[in-house]
Order: C-alpha cells, then structure tokens, then sequence
C-alpha cells in the first residue's frame, strides 16, 4: 500500500492567508476547489507543506538547481524569472488546497508569471511560456522534481496512485495557466517525457552559474539553501552537480514524513489547515 493511502488525521484547507501575497480576501465559505480531499495530489503535499511555505519553495529551487538545461537555465539566466517560478509555486500551492474563490482568485497572477517567463536556447531561438515546447519542458521537470522530493520524505507511492498523483497535476496545471496538452498524464510517459528532457544538450549558461551562487546562500524557514541542496544530492544529475560544485556523496539527511502518524499539531505551523 502506497504511503498515500494510509490513516492521517482528516484536514481540510480553509484559509491561505499566510502567504499574503495578494489573495488575502477573508472567505464567506469554502468547498472543495479544484482538486478533491480524496486526492492522492492533495494528501501527499499536506505534509510537505511546512517545507514550501515561507514564501519560497526550497524544492522548486532544486529543481531549477538540477535542471540547468535549455528551458530552466535560460528562466534561471534572468534574475525576474526567480520571481515568477516563486509565483507559480504559490499558483500550484492554491490551485492544490485552495477553494473555488481562492483558486480564481490567484489564476491572473499566476498566469502574469507564467507569461513573463521566456529566455534564449543555445542555437538562439527565443523561448516564451506561450510555446508548448517551453511549457511541456518546464512543468514536465516540475512534476517530475517535485514528485521525487516528496517521495524522498514521505515513500514511494505504487503505481496506480503515481498515475493518479500525475494527472491531477496535469489537471491543476491546466486550470491554472492554461496549457496542458502536451504534458503527460501517466507516470510512464512522465518519465519518458522526463528522460527525453534529460538527454538533451546541457545549456548552461554564465549568467545561470552567477544567479544559483548568488541563491545557494539564502536561507528557507531557517534552513540554509545549501543544506536543502545537499539534502537532495544524490537524486542530482551527475554532470549538473559537477558543473556547479554539488557534492553527491554527502547528503544531508532530513527526517522523513511518517503519514501513518502525521496529525494536526503538525500541521498547525501552516495556519492554513484545520481539522473538518
């Protein structure tokens, strides 16, 4: 049985004002938003939670810290686009546990984001969010990263709720930003996708190396960047940690999320969960 499916204490989303970043309207009533509570999405972020919020996801900046290729290393070239990945993050978060008003709520900002976010490839190509090969690659290397991080802490899901936990993500995706027909909904075909991805050119660029030596020193809910980096090491692509001076031979250990025994003391730290 996958991790997923096992007794936690029953939580429900009611407020998402501790992120104050421009979607702080005081809700009349809630329901079930976007993506259900049976989720397998929702209920394997819950825990994770406390790992995001603090106004940057830790594990976002991983992935852009792994995938220093084509796409993410021209978004990572220009200082904005931190800005705008830290945005989507937040548009993911509230897409995944917010209600029906605060999902709608957020779509325009995270849309904006979205939309400002663009670079230049290695043979000079100009790339936007709106072009479904940037899209495909950026969320593609998103789902993938974000998925393993939390399998890290939390144990691996079986293959039905993978299926499940992708599509979902697809789904939330798609509300929020609009385009979603390339990616892929079932775990194999994210990790072939994945792995296509993988095995193009590694682009990275000066001004990419600059910006995740300048972040690799920033602190998340008080823990270094550079221990949050090491903590995933060994799930870093090889030639990605050499080019930027990871070591993957000494991770650091963070204590995993048991499920079986996650309640809401917990979770009371985010302030935006209360029991039902």
């Amino acid at each position: 049985m996958s991790p997923v499916n096992l007794p936690v204490a029953a939580v429900t989303c009611e407020s998402l004002r501790p992120l104050r970043d421009g979607f702080d309207t005081p809700r009349t009533r809630t329901d079930g938003g976007l993506v259900s509570d049976d989720s397998v999405l929702r209920r394997y972020c819950a825990p994770w939670l406390p790992m995001v919020l603090g106004g940057w996801s830790a594990y976002t900046t991983l992935v852009l810290v792994d995938h220093m290729r084509q796409s993410i290393s021209m978004a990572m070239a220009r200082r904005p686009n931190f800005n705008e990945f830290r945005q989507l993050t937040r548009g993911m978060l509230i897409a995944i546990f917010g209600d029906t008003e605060q999902v709608e709520a957020q779509r325009k900002g995270a849309w904006e984001a979205h939309d400002r976010l663009r670079g230049i490839d290695a043979d000079g190509r100009e790339w936007t969010a709106n072009d479904p090969e940037l899209t495909t690659r950026v969320y593609t290397v998103l789902i993938r990263h974000l998925l393993a991080a939390q399998e890290r802490l939390i144990g691996p899901l079986d293959e039905s709720d993978r299926d499940a936990y992708c599509a979902d993500a697809v789904r939330t995706v798609g509300h929020v930003f609009g385009t979603t027909r390339a990616l892929p909904v079932t775990f194999a075909e994210l990790s072939t996708q994945y792995d296509h991805i993988v095995a193009e050119e590694l682009t990275v660029t000066p001004e990419a190396l600059e910006v995740f030596r300048e972040n690799r020193t920033l602190c998340v809910k008080g823990v270094p960047m550079e221990d949050l980096v090491r903590a995933t090491a060994d799930l870093l692509d090889p030639e990605v940690a050499e080019i930027f001076g990871i070591d993957r031979s000494l991770p650091v250990c963070f204590p995993p999320i048991d499920l079986a025994t996650v309640t809401e003391d917990d979770l009371l730290p985010l302030a935006c969960l209360s029991r039902r």
